[in-house]
């Protein structure tokens, strides 16, 4: 079959198809999940005898610092420098992100 008869066979096709939201409802975000490093260089284990708001995790056969800033939102920094933050949305990701800069500062481990 030619390109020509391919491509306007696909046409046909997508013409067809409904649209996405006469399939489903608009969906409703949840949480954001965002990626980031540490600069610093700051150990787990310091941030964990440092830091009231942190509590020793162990996750991906690591042991890992989960800062809880609210319910369901928290920052999980890996041994690595990388973090992982956890938020409803983008503004609590940033809020998320100030705290954990704020209570570094607090303890001494950035400066």
């Amino acid at each position: 079959m030619s390109r020509k008869g391919s491509m306007e066979e696909e046409e046909a096709t997508s013409t067809r198809v409904p649209h996405l939201f006469d399939v489903f409802n608009y969906p409703e975000i949840k949480a954001v999940r965002a990626t980031t490093s540490l600069r610093a260089k700051v150990k787990v284990e310091e941030v964990l005898e440092s830091t009231s708001k942190t509590c020793r995790i162990r996750t991906a056969n690591k042991d890992v610092a989960k800062f809880e800033f609210g319910r369901g939102e928290y920052l999980l920094l890996f041994p690595n420098g990388y973090i992982q933050i956890h938020a409803p949305d983008e503004e609590k990701i940033r809020k998320v992100l100030k705290g954990f800069r704020d209570e570094l500062y607090k303890c001494g481990l950035i400066g």
